[in-house]
């Protein structure tokens, strides 16, 4: 029995040796395997620099305002009359067609009463004039035959002596005069008219309504001139100037407009360090409080680079290729242009990589495609 214990422990050991001797072949031939095959070099694909001219580009946001839009107030008490064209959000008026007319009946009445009032302070006192002042009364009699109380109140004849001033100023023809001058100003102030061209953007009354003085009757807009108000870092104002063409577009990219700087805020804002710039845009499409992009190219940065900003690596560094090999290069931000940055640092006919490669390092061996 011993015996054959022996046997098989023996017959064991020799099985387990010429494993572990084919293990071990094994293992020594992927290392050779391993030491004699060639690291396979990655194909990348790269761009020759060439240092170019670049405007200066500034992106920005801002709303657009109507460049004129006022608030109407009346001035004056009295109802709300029909017109041709109603005063109504959407509606629009031609310059100098009437927005709002109101009653003016009562009003009216009053001046033709002070009219004729002044007629019988005239007539009252020509008699005395002709006495004292023979050589002055007839221009006072011409004056009151063309003083009439449906027809607006001519000047006062002018003075020609001191005398006459004090003598008429004692009748209260001064005092008469100016109180229908003041009836007549207010007068005015039962129609309201267009100061220009353009749309009600807001109505707060209707036919038949009792305004009273003081109460906001709505909003009147013109809407073919507009401005938009941006903020812009003061670090670009030095290449931002009047005159300057700006590229406008919604903020969903489907429409682009044109515009031009119209003014430069001479003030720096101390909390957003910016500087608030107008730029005047005309166009049918626009509307007041629009949101819009706006992307101002100013004066051209010399000796430059654009690169799509994914090529940039932390610290400001990107890669070239030098004699087949990866090699950090550091470079400078001169502008932000949306995806891509103008930078300097890099010189003619270097060679950039121009994609993103996982796993890169310096010193990584490459073959280049142009």
């Amino acid at each position: 029995m011993k015996k054959y214990v022996s046997i098989i422990i023996g017959v064991s050991i020799v099985i387990l040796g010429v494993l572990a001797f084919n293990l071990l072949n094994v293992e020594d031939n992927k290392k050779k395997e391993e030491v004699t095959a060639e690291t396979p070099i990655k194909v990348i694909k790269v761009k020759r620099v060439k240092l170019t001219n670049v405007p200066y580009a500034v992106e920005a946001t801002g709303i657009l305002h109507a460049k004129e839009k006022i608030e109407l107030y009346s001035e004056v008490q009295g109802v709300i009359q029909k017109t041709n064209t109603a005063f109504k959000i959407g509606n629009r008026f031609r310059k100098g067609q009437a927005l709002i007319v109101m009653d003016n009946k009562e009003h009216t009445a009053q001046i033709k009463s002070a009219r004729s009032d002044l007629m019988n302070q005239i007539a009252a006192m020509l008699p005395d004039m002709e006495i004292d002042y023979p050589n002055i009364s007839k221009k006072w009699e011409t004056y009151l035959e063309n003083l009439t109380v449906n027809s607006k109140t001519p000047e006062l004849p002018e003075f020609n002596s001191n005398e006459e001033k004090l003598f008429v100023s004692g009748k209260n023809i001064y005092s008469a005069y100016y109180n229908i001058i003041n009836l007549e100003e207010r007068l005015s102030k039962y129609y309201i008219n267009a100061p220009f061209t353009g749309i009600v953007t807001e109505s707060n009354v209707n036919v038949g309504t009792l305004i009273r003085s003081g109460q906001k009757i709505g909003e009147f807009t013109d809407d073919s001139n507009f401005e938009l108000h941006l903020s812009i870092p003061a670090s670009d104002n030095r290449y931002l100037k009047k005159g300057i063409s700006v590229h406008l577009k919604t903020m969903d990219n489907f429409q682009s407009f044109s515009g031009k700087i119209t003014r430069i805020n001479g003030k720096i804002n101390q909390d957003t360090q910016s500087v608030n710039v107008i730029v005047e845009v005309s166009n049918e499409g626009l509307k007041d409080g629009l949101y819009l992009k706006a992307q101002i190219d100013g004066d051209d940065l010399i000796d430059v680079f654009k690169i799509d900003n994914a090529l940039i690596l932390e610290n400001n560094m990107v890669y070239v290729v030098k004699d087949n090999l990866l090699e950090l290069k550091p470079i400078r931000i001169v502008n932000y242009q949306g995806n891509a940055s103008v930078i300097t640092g890099l010189e003619s006919e270097n060679i950039i990589v121009n994609q993103s490669i996982a796993n890169a390092y310096p010193g990584m061996p490459v073959e280049i495609l142009e």
